[in-house]
């Protein structure tokens, strides 16, 4: 590997820091050091990077590896010219930079702890490195780098607790002695040579913090690096964790306590910004080497830091009817208040356990702790609304149904073997159980070309039953109460206009250019005139058969293709009454046809489904509209269309007048822009804006984000999106997106405008010819980065060339891109 050349000289001051390469063969010399080269090539790290490095490297493989080359281009070219090699020359762009630059300073430093010998006094060898895997050395404790150590051992479970850490580094918190766990640095570090270490404590285990020493446990030992300056660079810092049994030396094969893997946390919460206490904790083997049962907040409030409960009442948050909070360290050293997670919002089901814990992973092998192996702790994070001791006893609304109880009683009960049923069982969510026996299947689309009325057939089956057919006009699922099942027709595919839906006009008729909704289902036990039961599972919908016949129009430039959505509710009986009102987030169903094009073509797709359901998981947190509309995003984009603003779910205008202005809102503004992409932006993105996103919906209800925390970076595009599917140049054909409809309500009702409709008239609501409009480029922008100063920059084309130009447009042609 090339990479081999590139240990870095830290004893240099940033100012001098330079790659002296001298030798061409096979070592380079940094500072004083001489660097096998072809040695260093070998030497590779095993470790998982969580995303963070680039695949395994090997000569001939560097085109494969384009963050790599971008390090490379910025090597002095001599250094190239002595070092590189042919392939490595013909993957970089030729380079015209100034002789002996100095070396890049990585962007990364991760640590992996090789060994450890625990009696006595503590040694630990660990190695470092960067991005690319490329050992760091020269490193020096208190000079350049701060490295601290947590050592824990297993304790065994008793009492009907599960084996948990518990640490030999305790630490005072608020004047409250060895409270909390702490981290050990005081010791000796002696740099082996590229970018391996050791390090040996001052103390044995047993004098740190008075912890008797117990080799025959297993122990884990962590590693942080903190204050690290590598060639005038700050690089981000990745811990680590070492598990061994001192007795033996075994590493493999002992036990352990795994109840969740990083890839749990980080899918939500993202590789970099899963990082705590400074940045510098990231790990969940870390985590719980200080948040273990016992860990307090020492100050007045006294909460518990142990992880298993504070995580679940962090992600639990508004649903706690008891406070929580505690004073982390800005509250303890710089004066800010304390952290309270009453208000978090989390973006699923909490009862979704396996979310976090999978008894299925075989990483996680004690994560089958959370089916039998339930403690009042544990419990009483969530339910913290009952008592599992004797002082709750005097409150009958809280008390335990077993009364109070040790923990050694609750495997009798809360165990798939127990007289109950185990806590799994306990927490599945029905609807979303029952979602599983609903397919929404378009079968066939005719009659599409322009002028005729489209007829559908479709069926609804039951995926779990051999995709048995459901009778739509007896089964109880869609003859009761909670039922709704409807079907929208959209187009254009390149993007949805919805124009002439219902009037056959080149207008949609409608305010916010929504699809018309036809119903197929609404609990009345019969089906609409309009419908054919086929006698086969199979029913067909005739949309000339409607008191308002939908008709496609003829658009220029050709709509192409279009989507038949079918969307809703089946009821279910949950609670047993014999009643079928429960409502089923059935996943709703999408369907391409040919209006023009000679084969269907689908509306493109940037997003990727799976991505959403790793934070709002499957037939739930995307179950939106009363659960209506469920885990489809080309659904979600035929009403959300780039024309689309909330004008006609907002309260009336009180002065009547299409100014901007409506003082009943609660933002103050006349209409705001519900297209798919800028709404999904600005609702993630609301710690990035400066004005905060208000959005009206069903009965006039307002939908304030201004406070909407994301548990990652809001740059990080691929968090949601498919590949390079966000970046320019963006497809043809994409609409502009409104920004204002150029009209205000004057009377709203539940589901839209009342009787007197819209000013200066329903055209002006309907017709989207005559909007205010932004480019989609400008759109996707301006839905994070909505300052004054970066809408001038989209609005203004500089000398510079680095504006956007004509990104704020009056009236563009809405089958065009403006730009």
């Amino acid at each position: 590997m090339l990479i081999g050349l590139l240990v870095p000289n830290v004893h240099a001051s940033p100012g001098e820091a330079r790659i002296e390469a001298r030798s061409s063969e096979g070592t380079v010399t940094v500072g004083d050091q001489a660097i096998d080269r072809r040695a260093a090539m070998g030497e590779r790290n095993d470790q998982d990077r969580s995303g963070l490095r680039g695949p395994q490297q090997s000569d001939g493989l560097l085109e494969e590896n384009p963050e790599l080359i971008r390090f490379f281009e910025k090597m002095p070219p001599e250094v190239f010219a002595e070092f590189g090699t042919p392939e490595a020359a013909a993957a970089l762009p030729e380079s015209v930079e100034s002789l002996r630059q100095q070396r890049p300073a990585p962007d990364f430093l991760f640590a992996e702890i090789v060994g450890a010998e625990l009696e006595g006094m503590p040694v630990i060898d660990f190695r470092v490195t960067d991005e690319f895997g490329l050992g760091i050395q020269g490193l020096n404790q208190g000079e350049n780098v701060r490295f601290s150590f947590t050592v824990n051992k297993l304790v065994p479970g008793s009492n009907g607790e599960t084996n948990n850490w518990s640490t030999y580094v305790r630490a005072d918190d608020e004047g409250v002695a060895n409270i909390s766990a702490g981290t050990y640095a005081d010791g000796s570090l002696e740099d082996l040579g590229d970018g391996n270490y050791r390090f040996t404590f001052n103390d044995p285990l047993e004098a740190i913090s008075d912890v008797a020493f117990e080799p025959d446990l297993t122990h884990r030992v962590g590693m942080e690096i903190r204050d690290a300056e590598i060639f005038g660079g700050e690089p981000d810092t990745v811990d680590t964790a070492f598990d061994i049994l001192p007795s033996t030396g075994e590493t493999e094969g002992i036990p352990s306590r795994s109840l969740v893997v990083q890839e749990n946390c980080t899918s939500c919460h993202g590789d970099e910004e899963f990082a705590f206490h400074g940045g510098a904790r990231k790990s969940v083997e870390q985590c719980v080497s200080c948040h273990q049962p016992g860990a307090f907040d020492g100050g007045s409030i006294g909460a518990t830091l142990d992880f298993r409960v504070m995580v679940h009442k962090i992600h639990f948050g508004e649903n706690l009817t008891q406070n929580y909070e505690f004073c982390g360290f800005g509250c303890e050293n710089f004066g800010a208040p304390p952290d309270n997670y009453n208000d978090v919002v989390h973006p699923q089901d909490t009862r979704n356990c396996v979310t976090c814990h999978n008894p299925e992973n075989p990483e996680t092998p004690q994560a089958a702790n959370i089916d039998n192996r339930g403690t009042a702790e544990v419990c009483a994070s969530c339910h913290d609304d009952l008592a599992f001791d004797e002082n709750g006893l005097t409150n009958a609304n809280r008390n335990h149904i077993g009364l109070a109880q040790p923990n050694e009683t609750c495997e009798a009960c809360h165990a798939p073997d127990g007289l109950l049923q185990g806590n799994l069982a306990y927490h599945v969510i029905d609807s979303q159980v029952a979602a599983q026996r609903f397919s929404y299947n378009v079968l066939e689309v005719d009659n599409t070309a322009e002028g005729e009325s489209p007829i559908v057939t479709f069926s609804i089956t039951d995926p779990t039953d051999g995709d048995a057919p459901y009778d739509i006009a007896a089964d109880p699922a869609f003859a009761g109460d909670g039922t709704r099942l409807a079907m929208s027709i959209a187009w254009p595919n390149t993007d949805f206009t919805n124009v002439g839906n219902d009037t056959g006009t080149d207008t949609t008729g409608r305010p916010a250019g929504q699809a018309i909704s036809i119903t197929l289902a609404d609990g009345s036990g019969s089906l609409p005139s309009y419908i054919t039961d086929n006698g086969d599972g199979t029913f067909t919908v005739d949309t000339l058969a409607l008191d308002e016949p939908l008709v496609v129009p003829s658009t220029n430039p050709p709509l192409g293709s279009g989507t038949v959505m079918i969307e809703g509710h089946p009821a279910a009986d949950f609670d047993f009454d014999g009643v079928y009102d429960d409502e089923v987030p059935a996943t709703t169903g999408t369907s391409s046809f040919a209006i023009n094009d000679s084969d269907a073509q689908d509306r493109r797709n940037v997003v990727s489904l799976e991505n959403c359901q790793t934070c709002h998981a499957m037939n739930d947190g995307l179950a939106l509209h009363g659960g209506n509309r469920t885990d489809n995003i080309v659904g979600c984009a035929t009403c959300h269309t780039p024309n689309a603003t909330d004008l006609f779910r907002r309260p009336a205008d009180e002065d009547g007048t299409v100014n901007g202005m409506n003082a009943a809102a609660i933002d103050g503004i006349e209409d705001r822009t519900v297209s798919l992409g800028y709404m999904v932006h600005a609702i993630h993105a609301a710690s990035a804006r400066e004005e905060g996103y208000v959005a009206y919906g069903f009965g006039g209800r307002p939908h304030d984000y201004s406070d909407a925390s994301y548990p990652r970076s809001p740059a990080d595009c691929q968090a949601c999106h498919d590949g390079d599917t966000y970046t320019l140049p963006l497809d043809q054909g994409q609409l502009a997106v409104t920004v204002d409809a150029g009209a205000t309500v004057i009377e709203t009702g539940f589901f839209g405008p009342g009787p007197d409709g819209f000013a200066p008239g329903d055209g002006s609501a309907t017709d989207p010819t005559d909007d205010n409009n932004v480019s989609v480029e400008t759109a996707a922008c301006l839905s994070c980065h909505n300052s004054d100063v970066a809408k001038d920059h989209m609005s203004v084309r500089s000398d510079s060339g680095i504006s956007f130009g004509n990104g704020w447009l009056m009236n563009p042609d809405p089958f065009n891109d403006p730009d």
